[in-house]
């Protein structure tokens, strides 16, 4: 597992900022199994089984071994941000981004392609 405490501060102060509530227009009713709710994406992420599989200057994916899915997280340079899209081993994606329907858009599309790429590598 990789967590380092920057992660983990970052954690605490997503929930100390209110990530946690913010205005929304689409909310899916689950997130791969994970209440639709940054600060609990956060979370899971930091538990025992998730492995951080590729990182770039705009996002990082990761995968819960547990279950198989995998995450990608925008990080707080981009304009999505915070924006997250999980995808299950049966490829069902689903996406929580509050930053509008363009930078939302763009998001999704980068993470399908990150999805893809990391895919690739492990076949």
């Amino acid at each position: 597992m990789f967590v380092t405490k920057s992660f983990a501060s970052l954690v605490a102060a997503g929930a100390l900022l209110g990530l946690a509530s913010p205005a929304r227009a689409e909310v899916p009713a689950s997130l791969c199994g994970t209440k639709p709710e940054m600060v609990d994406v956060m979370l899971r992420m930091i538990e025992q089984g998730v492995e951080k599989l590729y990182s770039d200057n705009k996002m990082f994916v990761s995968r819960d071994n547990r279950d198989g899915s995998m995450w990608a997280i925008t990080l707080p340079n981009t304009t999505a941000h915070p924006a997250v899209a999980c995808r299950t081993k049966a490829m069902d994606t689903a996406v929580l981004c509050n930053a509008g329907e363009k930078p939302c858009a763009s998001f999704k599309d980068q993470a399908l392609a990150r999805f893809d790429k990391v895919n690739a590598k492990d076949q």
